[in-house]
């Protein structure tokens, strides 16, 4: 009897760590493209696992604080009718508006593709998709002080997961121009891509 229950403990000691890896790579896959449907609308959404990030310090009056620029894929879908944005997330650690002056929401943000400047201009995410009645895309470390959006084609969005973007700048509607530079290296947009190209 102690023999079975020994081989059994063995058997499912074996066990555990298969079912850990394939439990791990399952969620791994969830994490790469999220898709929901906001029932109220009837609109899909679809979008990468977590967005590319942009910071900028400065350091005049703050070592550790940082402003941080968010870039994510987004596609909607209203019965086949499809959608993209460039979404742009604006979130910051500093003590704007005591520590630091207020910084003004981007209008534009300008990427450089193969040394092609390209322009997009931005405006509220809510407003670029009023229909939704959850806005919700993507969900980051640092609060969002706004969400942002610029429409834009399939192809654009490849041509931006294509270069390994290392900066960004946006201009403020005062015409403040600020450069962000790539703080994290993780993207899963070739996911996304991949995902919104494949078959219905």
């Amino acid at each position: 009897m102690r023999r079975h229950a020994r081989q059994r403990s063995i058997g499912i000691g074996l066990l555990a760590p298969a079912m850990a890896a394939l439990l791990a790579a399952c969620g791994g896959t969830t994490r790469v493209v999220h898709e929901r449907l906001d029932e109220a609308s009837g609109i899909t959404v679809r979008a990468g696992g977590e967005p590319m990030v942009f910071a900028r310090t400065e350091t005049q009056y703050s070592r550790s604080g940082r402003d941080y620029l968010y870039f994510g894929p987004v596609e909607t879908n209203r019965q086949g009718v499809r959608e993209y944005y460039l979404w742009v997330g604006v979130a910051t650690t500093l003590d704007r508006g005591y520590l630091a002056p207020a910084s003004g929401e981007p209008a534009k943000v300008f990427v450089d593709v193969a040394g092609e400047p390209m322009e997009f201009a931005l405006e509220p995410w809510r407003q670029r998709e009023p229909g939704l009645h959850d806005a919700r895309v993507y969900s980051t470390p640092v609060k969002l002080a706004a969400e942002l959006a610029a429409r834009m084609t399939l192809d654009q969005l490849r041509r931006i997961a294509s270069e390994t973007l290392q900066s960004v700048r946006v201009v403020d509607r005062d015409g403040h121009e600020r450069a962000y530079y790539r703080w994290h290296e993780g993207s899963d947009w070739p996911s996304f891509l991949a995902a919104v190209a494949g078959p219905e």
